[in-house]
């Protein structure tokens, strides 16, 4: 376990403990996570896993200690709505008076406020019973006079409002408990002739604490006034102290009261034996479930480089839980140019497909790179499976090949479907196959561009490759550098740049003008006395794309 200390002018110096290695045990809810927190006398923390929302909090007060019959330990409990890794500070049976029962409860570190407080029973004296933790309200103490003068037994708290010591007028008192934000005050201790300090609250503003005396009172959202002896002639025990369930996002909030000895909250499932009871240390059970991703079915999700139409790869979410709304967030892979929409009309929306088939869009904040797309407030309407997913094309220059995005729901992150890149042309061979004399006649090999489907091809850069030696780009009138493109009836000539070692002519800026037609462009080629016999080709490269052009037999 590692420790730390509460930041200074706290109301109290004891260290926070973090669990380095929590433990989950079995959980009688199937698909729930379970971890207790016994008492250690230090504030643990508790870091909300990812993809959790959701934690359901039970909180079993300190039972009082001491004495004949003890006060058993309130019950508190409620659903916290919680985000992902934030941390939450559990209290376990802190802050009781002397002998009394300590609160139970958690504190959001995020928001600095207490969310569940379970109070803690009085502790008893010689045969007197203490006060049993709240509810709303713990039980006063109990007491036993021979003495016709005034007393007043210790009372319980009520609410907000620490509950007033055991007095006996013209002697002794025991301490007040601490009203919300307060430690107990002082009592006095007969048996030991001497003053006796309320406990005080284990974080600042989480609860009050037992009063002190003889027997302290209970701690909790208020802490039980504190018991007071005088002989024989009055016994009283400690004071219960009440319990809190109002906190921040906390839902179906209840609280039971402790009975007797008895703890509250003994018939909860997750109920230990001996939890809360007179003399019995209390516990926090905190237990959630996870988000469970599985990959949206179906097909690859496929674009065309540059197309205007654009795929919807996704997730899907199942749980068998009800968790708050969530946030998600959709990344584009790094270097893979692909875009949110398309290129015509930008689309920064999630769209969630909830069990019953309805679709609800949400708008997403884009983040300064450019990259990922934030969605707030999501609501997956949970039990079941939904399916969320984004619209995405590929850029002109966007890679070939298999990629995918990543979504974080709430702090769970899975690939989506996978995406295809399909390229943006298509070349192949144009015409019939030719023949080259050697020492002879031109010819005009070439090939032909399809459009898969992209729009606004940019320009181009094409190079023709000579496959041997023998072959020179020239015609009728000597050497010939140039590539002639026709498309829609329109035909284009670029001059190219030679190699030096001719093999290879490059043409720069070409517009292919693809459309709902072919492009077909061509070179001039001629055979040396020297050329091999043989078929042969020319091979054009047109941007990412290659094709040999048609059969050239040299004779």
């Amino acid at each position: 376990m590692a420790t730390e200390t509460i930041a200074p002018g706290s109301a109290s110096a004891e260290a926070v403990e973090t669990s380095t290695a929590p433990t989950a045990d079995e959980s009688p809810t199937i698909g729930f996570h379970t971890e207790r927190f016994d008492y250690t006398g230090a504030v643990q923390k508790f870091v909300v896993p990812p993809g959790v929302t959701k934690i359901e909090a039970r909180c079993w007060g300190g039972g009082g200690r001491g004495g004949w019959r003890p006060g058993g330990g309130g019950f508190a409990a409620g659903d916290i709505a919680v985000q992902p890794g934030e941390t939450l500070l559990v209290v376990v049976d802190m802050g009781g008076g002397p002998s009394g029962g300590g609160m139970s409860g958690l504190y959001s570190q995020r928001l600095g406020k207490p969310l569940v407080i379970a109070g803690g029973g009085g502790a008893g004296w010689n045969h007197v019973a203490g006060g049993a933790g709240g509810g709303p309200h713990g039980s006063d103490g109990t007491a036993e006079t021979k003495d016709r003068g005034n007393w007043t037994v210790a009372e319980g708290a009520s609410g907000t409002t620490g509950g007033r010591g055991a007095l006996i007028r013209g002697l002794a008192t025991g301490g007040s408990g601490g009203s919300t934000g307060q430690g107990g005050s002082t009592g006095f201790d007969s048996s030991l002739n001497t003053w006796k300090p309320g406990g005080e609250v284990p974080i600042p503003g989480m609860g009050g604490g037992g009063g002190g005396g003889n027997a302290g009172g209970g701690a909790g959202w208020a802490g039980g006034g504190g018991g007071i002896a005088s002989g024989t002639r009055f016994l009283s025990s400690g004071a219960g102290g009440s319990s809190f369930v109002q906190g921040p996002g906390v839902t179906n909030g209840r609280t039971l009261p402790g009975a007797g000895t008895q703890a509250g909250g003994k018939c909860d499932p997750l109920y230990h034996t001996g939890i809360g009871d007179a003399n019995g240390r209390g516990q926090v059970v905190l237990q959630w479930t996870d988000l469970t991703f599985t990959v949206t079915p179906g097909p690859d999700a496929h674009l065309t480089q540059g197309a205007a139409k654009a795929a919807y790869p996704g997730v899907r979410v199942t749980s068998t839980a009800t968790p708050g709304p969530l946030t998600v967030t959709a990344t584009l892979p790094p270097d893979r140019h692909l875009l949110w929409g398309t290129q015509a009309q930008a689309d920064y929306q999630l769209t969630v497909e909830h069990p019953d088939k309805t679709q609800v869009p949400y708008p997403g904040v884009l983040s300064g790179d450019g990259g990922s797309l934030t969605f707030t407030d999501v609501n997956l309407h949970l039990p079941g499976t939904t399916t969320m997913w984004v619209a995405v094309s590929a850029g002109h220059d966007s890679p070939l090949g298999s990629t995918h995005l990543t979504f974080d729901v709430s702090g769970k992150t899975s690939p989506s479907t996978q995406i295809v890149v399909n390229p943006a042309l298509t070349v192949s061979p144009s015409g019939d196959p030719g023949i080259l004399q050697r020492g002879g006649k031109a010819t005009y090999p070439g090939v032909k561009v399809g459009n898969n489907g992209s729009s606004n091809v940019p320009l181009q850069t094409i190079s023709a490759v000579l496959p041997q030696a023998g072959l020179r780009f020239s015609g009728p009138q000597g050497p010939d550098h140039q590539l002639t493109v026709m498309a829609n009836g329109d035909t284009r000539v670029y001059m190219g740049t030679l190699s030096a070692d001719e093999s290879t002519l490059t043409f720069t800026d070409v517009d292919l003008a693809v459309g709902t037609t072919e492009t077909v462009m061509w070179v001039c080629v001629s055979a040396t006395e020297e050329a091999l016999t043989g078929p042969t080709h020319v091979a054009f490269t047109v941007g990412n794309q290659s094709s040999l052009s048609a059969t050239l037999t040299v004779t």
